[in-house]
């Protein structure tokens, strides 16, 4: 048994603490997902090889979009209308959803 002189205090272990902090976190983002955009353009190229969308979404503007599942590139041909919602993961700009117009 440890015996504390005058004035010590019992700490948690810096581990212990980074993985409640970490758990917290997770939690957090589980109660308040990220928020989506929602865009609408048309389907400038598939690029399966990246994993990527490039929807025009205006006449002099095409973006590239990461695509967070696969199968969409079997829902989508070029020059499909879309909406897409979108979300930023891992600092990339994903495609989490998309329905053709």
């Amino acid at each position: 048994m440890a015996v504390l002189g005058p004035g010590a205090t019992l700490a948690a272990p810096a581990a212990l603490d980074e993985q409640q902090d970490a758990a917290v976190t997770l939690q957090a983002a589980m109660v308040h997902p990220q928020a989506s955009e929602t865009l609408r353009g048309v389907v400038d190229r598939v690029d399966e090889r990246n994993d990527a969308l490039l929807i025009r979404l205006s006449p002099d503007r095409i973006e590239s979009f990461k695509v967070q599942d696969g199968l969409i590139f079997n829902a989508v041909r070029f020059g499909d209308p879309v909406e897409i919602a979108v979300q930023s993961i891992a600092g990339f700009r994903t495609i989490v959803g998309l329905s053709k117009q």
